[in-house]
């Protein structure tokens, strides 16, 4: 295995190393680590190909966290005595343009987009099939969609980067695109991707990026948008061509992975090699020990009553998603499916993350076709995931009721996937559920913070600004 010392964007310079492990979750190459100039390497397809799984590697610690940002926000999450160091700020909504998490989540989304943009940008000189060549391309295009699909839910209009960067002064020179041109990008890169990347894969590369999940994501971005009927229409063809819904507990859970439910995930492996995650450390609550798994953990992620509460009676997804764990007056309703008792000392999780699920794209179609008028036909969707719930359908809504109704199904379908927050702020009611959450839940570990319409967005982080004086912050910070 060969490392390539770079120098990329963060966007100020950020320096690491290429991490080289298959995406096929039963093996780790361990060949000894190398030092190879820039201008040596990216010469044979061997190359590329390591270049392109640094940028599926580069995932794990980003979604080690990103429920920090995209769950613990939320109505749906908050920290306990033990967790609110780490993530205090997110839980309470007091972070600041100096938070330490947020810089760290900046500088990963770039390290990612700079692998993307390494393979994209040296592809065309190895010798290899036009089939292999279209699909690393595909591939690249699509994390670096996803990079930057995270980074313009957080921060708005980022700086968009779209070639290798190879020198300081160029690092610095970039502005803030605005949202839209950004979301323009995503959407060119994912509308790419899924035109020559394959629907499926074997063996060894089980785990890549499809054209079902470039759809998928492109539909997902066309919600958050607003643009209902584009993302009608390709959601379509993502349900139509992703089978049946599978019973939720057969989704989560030790050798679960890569079900059909699972469009797109990260790929863990665990066993010591430093490419396990985190999630049972990370979710326990710390007051049990290790008495629900062998770690001990930190009560991070942890569930609110507010949303344990929200289930309805019946609904054969709770016993799945939440664990309860009582320590003296404190309840803690914890991330139960991301959890499991072989974990070991080391924390080093097999079970992988979930970043685009068959179930999310109906209740994003069903979405969909409500806001297009169509309240019948997004019933029909809807109640796919209802009664795969034990719950009865729904039938005879109003577009408003009906409205409300997916709402409550992805609330507690996705539950601590890092999809609450942003789905509050995309349907604009970020602000009265967190308002009537605050008024209505006292939070295990102090009050939340003031709820204002400027959260919606992360501030830009100092660090950013200070190197790169191009960079303008955002209202309210």
């Amino acid at each position: 295995m060969k490392i390539n010392k770079i120098i990329i964007c963060s966007i100020s310079l950020l320096t690491f190393s290429l991490v080289i492990t298959s995406c096929k979750k039963s093996f780790v190459e361990l060949t000894p680590k190398g030092i190879v100039p820039v201008n040596t390497f990216y010469n044979t397809e061997i190359d590329i190909k390591s270049a392109l799984t640094g940028a599926y590697s580069s995932l794990r610690p980003i979604y080690n966290e990103q429920y920090g940002f995209g769950e613990l926000p939320s109505d749906n999450a908050q920290t306990y005595g033990e967790s609110e160091v780490l993530y205090g700020e997110q839980d309470k909504l007091t972070w600041t343009a100096n938070s330490a998490n947020l810089q760290g989540a900046w500088a990963r989304f770039y390290a990612a987009i700079a692998y993307a943009n390494i393979v994209l940008e040296h592809v065309a000189t190895p010798p290899m099939t036009d089939a292999n060549r279209n699909s690393y391309i595909g591939q690249a295009k699509f994390l670096r969609a996803l990079m930057y699909f995270n980074l313009v839910r957080m921060f708005g209009g980022v700086p968009l980067v779209l070639n290798e960067i190879t020198s300081e002064s160029q690092a610095y020179s970039y502005n803030r695109a605005s949202a839209a041109a950004v979301y323009a990008q995503i959407e060119k890169d994912l509308t790419e991707a899924a035109a020559v990347l394959p629907a499926s894969y074997t063996s060894a590369d089980v785990g890549r990026a499809t054209s079902i999940a470039a759809n998928a994501l492109l539909g997902k971005v066309y919600m958050f948008q607003s643009k209902f009927p584009q993302a009608e229409a390709i959601l379509a063809t993502v349900a139509s061509t992703s089978g049946t819904l599978l019973p939720y507990d057969q989704i989560f859970g030790q050798g679960k992975d890569n079900n059909r439910d699972i469009i797109f995930a990260v790929q863990y492996i665990g066993g010591g090699f430093g490419e396990g995650n985190t999630f049972a450390r990370s979710f326990v609550p710390q007051p049990s020990g290790t008495t629900i798994t062998a770690v001990t953990g930190n009560s991070n992620n942890s569930g609110t009553r507010d949303l344990y509460t929200t289930f309805e009676p019946g609904d054969n997804r709770l016993n799945t998603a939440i664990g309860v764990y009582a320590s003296g007056t404190l309840i803690y309703y914890y991330a139960k499916k991301f959890v499991y008792q072989s974990v070991g000392a080391n924390s080093e999780g097999d079970n992988d993350w979930p970043i685009l699920r068959y179930s999310d794209v109906i209740l994003l179609y069903a979405e969909a076709l409500n806001e297009n008028n169509k309240t019948t036909q997004a019933l029909t969707q809807l109640n796919l995931i209802r009664t795969r719930s034990n719950l009865a359908p729904k039938t005879g809504l109003s577009q408003t009721d009906a409205r409300a109704t997916i709402q409550h199904e992805r609330r507690v379908e996705l539950c601590f996937e890092g999809e609450r927050w942003f789905d509050l702020i995309r349907w604009g009611t970020m602000v009265p559920v967190m308002q009537a959450h605050k008024a209505n839940f006292v939070p295990a570990n102090g009050q939340i913070g003031n709820i204002v319409s400027t959260l919606a967005l992360y501030p830009i982080p100092t660090r950013e600004i200070q190197l790169n004086k191009n960079l303008t912050q955002n209202p309210g910070y």
